[in-house]
């Protein structure tokens, strides 16, 4: 597939596209981050539990968990560029919103609302990338657009911090410039991105491999946004501020970058994916210091551990869909299947986790990291494991 916004011309390789595309998936990112580090101020505000809270963080991914299949194969039809930019409009109006609503209803309502902009955007991004980008150049896209949520989060975590001196109001706000950016960058650049394959229509046959390897990515997925969530409760137990909780938010977010770009690296040497899938491993082990160390700084290694490993097996769970898809129809399904299923464990995880820390205790999320991690890794093995070279 290769595509190309009019009078832009067209790259060998589509390098050009990259960082537009991530801009955007930083700007979806950083809106599901946004209330993470807002948690004392909103919660002081509107009285919201921990897991009236969980749901206030993954409200946005409602639409994508229910749609993002169907929405993915649809809009494959259209003009790409277009559809990431109006995606982007829609965060930007409900971030406002959200940034000045005066009730819980509004704060929910506008959650829900930039929930249809964020699918837009989650589903598009890798379909630009298909379109415009050589295989290799490809891999280096989707491998990079497997952060965007983490580096995201740890924006919208410096954001707080910067802007909760002021009120959460504030810090809100400051979160919608990554936004406004991204559609300014992908507006005039992207537009007219369209698909010119000729298989535009849906794909039939089996897509075994695909739903495992979705379903895996739900479950490893929802690992890194619900342990972040919990970060500024384990801080506050330790008696760390809400600022100093936010900046560590941010920097642990960050952890999941490097953990990305090793994948991508790795791969494009020929590292075998379900090898390096076994890096899942790690995160059980480092959630033994997250949720019961005694000291801050053992609890914050920890989560940053497990974020360089959950980074790393996202990475490769989106660089698999191209391997497991045997037309252009079928990669748009399985881009597709991977965000809603991604968008499903990010709706439940935050909060299941805080609902399971508050009746049981802190403990509660060792357990459920193991069994979480476990599963994921099981279903990505039996994915991949379909590939005749045995990757």
């Amino acid at each position: 597939m290769s595509g190309a916004p009019p009078g832009k011309g067209q790259p060998h390789t589509g390098r050009h596209v990259i960082a537009p595309v991530y801009l955007a998936g930083l700007s979806a990112g950083v809106a599901l981050g946004r209330f993470i580090p807002l948690e004392a101020g909103l919660r002081a505000d509107f009285g919201l539990s921990p897991v009236e809270f969980g749901w206030l963080v993954s409200m946005i991914t409602v639409a994508a968990a229910l749609l993002a299949m169907p929405v993915g194969v649809r809009l494959a039809r259209g003009d790409l560029g277009a559809v990431l930019a109006a995606g982007l409009a829609v965060m930007l109006v409900a971030g406002t919103i959200q940034a000045v609503g005066s009730s819980l209803a509004v704060l929910y309502g506008a959650r829900a609302l930039e929930g249809l902009g964020y699918l837009l955007v989650v589903v598009t991004g890798p379909l630009v990338l298909a379109a415009c980008c050589d295989p290799e150049t490809e891999r280096v896209g989707l491998a990079v657009w497997s952060t965007f949520i983490p580096v995201g989060i740890a924006l919208a975590a410096v954001a707080g911090a910067a802007g909760n001196g002021y009120g959460w109001r504030a810090a809100a706000g400051l979160t919608l410039l990554p936004c406004a950016l991204a559609f300014g960058a992908t507006w005039p650049r992207l537009r007219g991105t369209v698909e010119t394959s000729q298989d535009q229509a849906a794909p039939t046959g089996g897509s075994g491999p695909l739903t495992l390897l979705s379903l895996g990515f739900s479950l490893i997925a929802l690992l890194s946004v619900s342990v972040l969530a919990l970060l500024p409760g384990l801080g506050a137990d330790q008696g760390v501020g809400p600022a100093a909780g936010g900046t560590v938010t941010a920097v642990v977010s960050l952890a999941s970058v490097p953990g990305g770009l090793l994948a991508g690296g790795l791969m494009a040497k020929g590292g075998r994916p379900r090898s390096l899938a076994m890096t899942a491993l790690v995160m059980p082990v480092a959630a033994l210091a997250v949720f019961s160390a005694n000291a801050w700084w053992a609890v914050t290694t920890g989560a940053a551990v497990l974020l360089v490993a959950n980074g790393l097996v996202l990475a490769v769970m989106y660089a698999t869909v191209p391997l497991l898809a045997d037309s252009p129809g079928r990669l748009r399904q399985g881009y597709g299947l991977l965000v809603q299923a991604g968008s499903v464990g990010t709706v439940l995880g935050p909060p299941a986790f805080g609902l399971a820390v508050t009746q049981v205790g802190w403990l509660a999320g060792i357990w459920l990291v193991t069994v979480v991690t476990v599963l994921g890794l099981g279903l990505f093995l039996a994915a991949a494991r379909r590939r005749p070279d045995g990757s």
